[in-house]
């Protein structure tokens, strides 16, 4: 099968594409990181609503970032695949 220089510079796109997407998500998962520990330590120590106004910022932005990234990802998703599953899902399949 042959394939033209058009449809290689197209897959060559789609690449990047992705990359950069994963790239994104990657980072928006490492600040969840961030933030979910900080989270954690404050609920470990008795002390769950003390998070600083820069920890509350940083909490606001991550999860309307991460939201966003849902938003985007949905465009990759193809009929038939399966439905993003929640935590309770995930948990207890």
């Amino acid at each position: 099968m042959e394939h033209t220089d058009q449809e290689f510079e197209d897959l060559q796109d789609l690449n990047t594409l992705y990359r950069s997407a994963i790239l994104d998500t990657t980072e928006a998962v490492g600040w969840g990181i961030e933030i979910l520990t900080k989270v954690v330590a404050a609920i470990n120590a008795g002390t769950a609503g003390s998070l600083s106004p820069d920890d509350q910022y940083q909490a606001k932005q991550t999860l309307l970032y991460l939201k966003g990234r849902k938003d985007d990802n949905a465009m990759f998703r193809k009929p038939g695949d399966p439905v993003p599953r929640t935590f309770q899902q995930y948990e207890y399949p």
